[in-house]
């Protein structure tokens, strides 16, 4: 599933290198305090979730956290 992420989030990424040609690879920390580690985020915009997030909105993320 993908889930276009606001401009508030692309800011953030554009500031951090690209793991590989046109996607980074984050973890996704939840306001509910889970993490959903290495996700890979294509363009700055577009979250690739697993199925078994498909529920999941932008008001449910915290952070983006870029993996290194």
């Amino acid at each position: 599933m993908k889930l276009k992420l606001n401009a508030h989030w692309t800011e953030k990424l554009l500031k951090y290198p690209e793991t590989g040609m046109g996607y980074q690879r984050v973890d996704v920390v939840l306001k509910s305090g889970k993490t959903v580690s290495d996700i890979v985020v294509l363009n700055a915009e577009n979250l690739v979730l697993p199925d078994q997030y498909a529920n999941l909105e932008l008001q449910d993320i915290a952070d983006l956290i870029v993996r290194k």
